[in-house]
């Protein structure tokens, strides 16, 4: 028995029952009806539910700073506070330099560069990793954001330096000038955007 007949109205073909526009009725007439469509609970199959509902961006500004403290790359995701977060890898500077120090000798034998958390502030987590080379990596993470863990900072960092490798890799880039590569602005816009 067709729907049609189960609501009460006449037979009619199942482009015509819903649409009376040509072009959605032929799109309708060749869609897979629900016979084609293996059998379920729901009566039409849902879209997964969103990855972000409920949970921040893991990283709203993450920046690549050179040996001499000055910025290769900074990239912040609302482009309003794009000042504040200037401001914020800026003073990060400071205490990352007091945390290479206070490692030492200890950091040069040490395999993990990571710097752990730098420090926080009302809005904002701000954490640091440094290369073999010194070039400094800062990235500032939503507070709000309580899903995301230290190993998963971790991995992104690790993420960030293997991109990072990959540019200074590039015979046409000279090591020491702004980043401008589309491949690290994709992966890092995809460590923005990525959820936990």
């Amino acid at each position: 028995m067709s729907s049609s007949r189960r609501l009460g109205g006449a037979a009619r073909p199942r482009a015509q029952q819903r649409h009376s526009d040509p072009s959605t009725a032929l799109a309708m007439a060749t869609a897979p009806s629900s016979r084609d469509r293996p059998a379920s609970r729901d009566p039409l199959p849902s879209s997964p539910p969103s990855r972000d509902a409920g949970r921040g961006k893991m990283a709203v500004c993450v920046a690549v700073i050179a040996k001499e403290n000055y910025p290769l790359y900074i990239r912040s995701v609302p482009t309003e506070n794009e000042l504040k977060f200037h401001y914020t890898v800026h003073t990060s500077l400071d205490v990352v330099d007091e945390k290479i120090s206070a490692m030492g000798k200890a950091l040069v034998d040490q395999r993990e560069l990571y710097l752990g958390l730098l420090y926080p502030t009302e809005d904002y987590k701000v954490y640091g990793y440094v290369t073999n080379s010194k070039v400094k990596f800062v990235m500032v993470v939503d507070s709000s954001n309580t899903a995301l863990r230290d190993n998963e900072i971790r991995s992104m960092f690790r993420k960030l330096h293997n991109s990072y490798t990959n540019i200074m890799c590039n015979p046409f880039y000279n090591p020491g000038d702004r980043i401008h590569s589309r491949a690290f602005d994709n992966m890092v816009n995809s460590m923005m955007m990525q959820v936990c």
